[in-house]
C-alpha cells in the first residue's frame, strides 16, 4: 500500500511508502491532506522526479472503473458509483413547473421556441455520468502525476444481444422484416390474450414492462392483451402479475449499452483536453479481455478491467487487496417549501445536531451513511455499496467515520466480496 504525495505548491509528485510519510508527519515534515485516499503534503522543497504512471478507464451505465499503474505495480484502484436519479428528479421538476401554470401568478413569455440543442449535446443522465467519469479523472490526477490515460471503447452489437444466433442478411432484415408492429404480434402470439388465452375478441397493444417502469417500446417487450387483462395488470410487470414465462420473452434491455455507447466518445473528447491527445489512449473491449484473462488471470470486474487497460500487453501486475468505492454526490438540496401546495417550508437545516447529508457514519455495527433526515428527528441510513436503506436512527447514537470530499463519498472495502461478474453495461465481454 502506497501513500500519495504532493509538493509545496499542491503539484502530485510519485507515491512513497507509509514508513517514510510517518517519518515526515512525526517530524512536522509534512501534513495530511486527505485520509482515503491518504494523501500528504510537504512541507520542505523537493525536485519533482516524474516515472511513468498509467491510468486505466473502463467506462459504465452504472459503475465506472479506474486503476492506476507505475513501476509494475498496481498503486490505486476504485469503483465510481455513477448516480441514476437524474431522470427521477428532472420528472419531478417538470410537474413542478407544469403545476405553477395553472396558479394566479405574473405572466412569463413562453420559452421554448428558443431553445436550442448545441453541438455536442447530451441528455442529462448520459451528461452527468461523462461529467462524473472525467471527475475521477482528474481526482486521481490530484495525487498521481499522470503520463498516460487509457480509455477503454466498448462497442455492442445490439442485435446480437437481443438474438444471438443472428448473422448475415438477418442484420439487415431485421426481426419486423415483412411485418408491420401489430401484424407482428397478433402472428406471434396467435391472436390470443397472452394472460388468459381468450380469442376471437378485441385485442390491445400492451407492455410486457410497463414505460412507468422503464420498458420501452421495442417489439421484444410488446404483447397482446385483452381489456380486463390489461386494467388488471396495470403498472405491474408480467412477472409480478404472474406471467414469469412472459416476462422472459422480454429480452435484455439495452439502456445501458446506449448509454455507453453515448457517453463514450465524449469521455475521450474532454480527456484529451484536459492531459493533451497524446497523452491519450483508447483501447477495445477485445484487448482488455485477452490482458486480463491470458496475461493477468483476474476475474471479471470494473477494477480489474481497469487495470488490464492500464497494463502493456504482456505486462504483469497484482491488483491491490484494497479497492476504494467512490459514489458521486449531487450539490445539495435546493428545495425550500414542500406539500401538495407547497405550504410548507422545508425545515431541515444544512446540519442537524453536527451531522450533515452524505456523512459516513457508523451506527449499530455498521457503515453507512446518511442519505436523509426524518421530521421527527432520525437519520436514514443506507448502505454504501448497494445504495439501500440499512436503518432510522437518532443521531445522538451515530460515529462519524467520514465526510465527503471534493464531492465524493469514499470509502475503503476488501476486493473479494467486489470481484464478480457486473450486471451493468461496462464492456462486452
Amino acid at each position: 500500500m502506497k501513500v500519495f504525495v504532493v509538493s509545496q505548491a499542491g503539484s502530485p509528485l510519485m507515491p512513497t511508502t507509509p514508513g517514510r510519510a510517518r517519518r515526515w508527519l512525526k517530524e512536522k515534515r509534512a501534513c495530511v491532506v486527505c485520509k482515503v485516499p491518504f494523501t500528504v503534503r510537504l512541507r520542505f522543497g523537493t525536485q519533482e522526479y516524474m516515472q511513468q504512471v498509467k491510468v486505466g478507464v473502463d467506462t459504465g451505465s452504472k459503475v465506472v472503473g479506474i486503476a492506476a499503474t507505475t513501476n509494475g505495480e498496481v498503486v490505486f484502484q476504485g469503483e465510481v458509483h455513477l448516480r441514476d436519479d437524474i431522470v427521477d428528479k428532472l420528472t419531478r421538476r417538470r410537474q413542478y413547473r407544469r403545476t405553477r401554470r395553472s396558479r394566479t401568478t405574473r405572466y412569463r413569455p413562453a420559452r421554448w421556441a428558443n431553445r436550442r440543442r448545441p453541438d455536442g449535446w447530451l441528455p442529462p443522465s448520459i451528461r452527468s455520468k461523462t461529467e462524473a467519469t472525467i471527475k475521477a479523472v482528474r481526482f486521481v490526477a490530484s495525487f498521481l502525476p499522470l503520463s498516460q490515460v487509457n480509455v477503454e471503447i466498448a462497442g455492442f452489437d445490439t442485435q446480437k444481444m437481443q438474438h444471438p444466433e443472428v448473422a448475415g442478411m438477418a442484420y439487415q432484415q431485421g426481426e419486423l422484416f415483412g411485418y408491420q408492429v401489430r401484424e407482428y404480434l397478433l402472428h406471434k402470439w396467435q391472436r390470443k390474450c397472452a394472460y388468459c388465452q381468450s380469442g376471437n375478441i378485441p385485442l390491445q397493444m400492451e407492455h410486457i414492462v410497463p414505460k412507468a417502469r422503464g420498458g420501452s417500446d421495442r417489439a421484444s417487450n410488446l404483447t397482446l392483451a385483452c381489456e380486463p387483462c390489461n386494467v388488471r395488470k396495470g403498472t405491474q410487470t408480467a412477472e409480478e402479475f404472474g406471467y414469469p414465462e412472459i416476462q422472459a420473452q422480454a429480452r435484455l434491455p439495452l439502456k445501458d449499452a446506449a448509454h455507453v455507447s453515448s457517453l463514450k466518445t465524449a469521455v475521450v473528447q474532454h480527456i484529451q483536453t484536459l492531459f493533451g491527445s497524446e497523452r491519450v489512449h483508447t483501447t477495445f473491449g477485445y484487448e482488455t479481455k485477452y490482458k486480463r484473462i491470458q496475461v493477468l488471470g483476474l476475474p471479471k470486474s470494473h477494477t480489474n478491467d481497469a487495470i488490464a487497460i492500464a497494463c502493456e500487453m504482456g505486462e504483469v501486475v497484482k491488483p491491490l487487496e484494497i479497492v476504494s468505492l467512490m459514489r458521486c454526490l449531487p450539490r445539495g438540496q435546493y428545495q425550500r417549501f414542500n406539500g401538495p401546495h407547497s405550504e410548507h417550508k422545508c425545515w431541515a437545516p444544512r446540519t442537524v445536531q453536527g451531522f450533515k447529508l452524505y456523512e459516513l457514519v457508523k451506527a449499530k455495527g455498521q457503515i453507512g451513511y446518511i442519505a436523509g433526515r426524518r421530521e421527527k428527528g432520525a437519520f436514514v441510513i443506507k448502505d454504501v455499496v448497494s445504495g439501500k436503506k440499512a436503518t432510522e436512527i437518532t443521531p445522538r447514537k451515530l460515529i462519524r467515520i467520514a465526510r465527503p470530499y471534493q464531492g465524493w463519498l469514499i470509502t475503503c472495502q476488501p476486493l473479494q466480496p467486489l470481484s464478480r461478474k457486473e450486471g451493468d453495461a461496462s464492456s462486452p465481454w
